[in-house]
């Protein structure tokens, strides 16, 4: 299932893109790793990758990494789910050696004023973590990595960094760790619906478009916001309503008979990450 529209569903000042960032590639040298690539700029931002160091204590198979975008000024940048404008980053493990999977991981966004629209994204400065799994834990993985996103603040920018990373077998611990291991720990948790996290969507009635009233029934908030993301074709307006959330199909395909399975992201006391299915209206 696609869970992120990769193109604009309102017309977006972009520029056209410009391969003007070069991509930096940090290498093992000396029997010293080096654990954080060269910064690659861009006209409102920067952006490089990092790493914790060996796998993960009590893993042998798990590498901490992260992709670190530094915006500046008023930049922002998007979430997986753009919201009314914009488009999603994209990243590309392509190059990358021993490598058996990587997983590249949002913290929830922020909603953000983009000349009238309701954008989701970041502001400042923001760590994507990655998981790193060896097709052989003995041997190091080479990461390279292709990642373009877009820096927006008057007008977007798109951006690109192409760095590379050697991760070893080895109890190494580099200076950004601890930022990493942080950043990893406030995720939204993935959970299902009725576990530590309990969402009941009902139908509203009377209404030009299908519209769900939403309550977390437990835990207890209070809760700031919630986004939703669907299948292509499809786009979920959410906003407050009393101590939940209402949640708006704003546009689905013409031949949809039915409502499909989204997945939720809840920020509040605990940030959770849910796939939820809404009933018919």
């Amino acid at each position: 299932m696609t869970l992120s529209r990769p193109t604009m569903r309102r017309p977006l000042a972009c520029l056209a893109f410009l391969a003007g960032c070069l991509g930096g590639v940090a290498l093992v040298a000396a029997g010293e790793p080096v654990l954080s690539s060269p910064w690659s700029q861009g006209a409102n931002s920067q952006a490089r990758l990092l790493a914790a160091g060996g796998p993960e204590p009590g893993s042998p198979v798990v590498y901490r990494a992260g992709l670190e975008i530094e915006l500046k000024g008023r930049a922002h940048t998007y979430w997986r789910q753009p919201g009314d404008a914009g488009v999603p980053p994209q990243i590309s493990f392509e190059g990358s050696r021993n490598l058996k999977s990587a997983e590249l991981r949002y913290p929830a966004p922020v909603r953000i004023d983009e000349n009238g629209l309701q954008v989701f994204g970041y502001l400042r400065n923001v760590i994507l973590p990655i998981d790193v799994r060896p097709v052989n834990p003995a041997a190091p993985v080479h990461l390279a990595v292709r990642f373009t996103y877009a820096a927006c603040e008057k007008i977007c920018i798109p951006a690109e960094a192409t760095t590379s990373l050697d991760l070893a077998p080895v109890e190494t611990r580099g200076p950004d760790a601890g930022r990493l291991l942080m950043a990893a720990a406030t995720l939204p948790e993935r959970a299902a619906n009725g576990g530590p996290v309990t969402l009941t969507p009902r139908p509203v009635a009377g209404r030009d478009k299908p519209t769900w009233r939403l309550t977390v029934e437990r835990p207890r908030g209070p809760w700031r916001d919630l986004f939703v993301e669907a299948p292509e074709g499809w786009f979920f307006e959410t906003r407050p309503a009393g101590e939940g959330f209402e949640i708006v199909a704003a546009e689905q395909p013409k031949d949809a008979k039915a409502t499909p399975p989204v997945r939720v992201t809840l920020t509040g006391p605990r940030d959770f990450e849910v796939k939820l299915d809404l009933p018919t209206p």
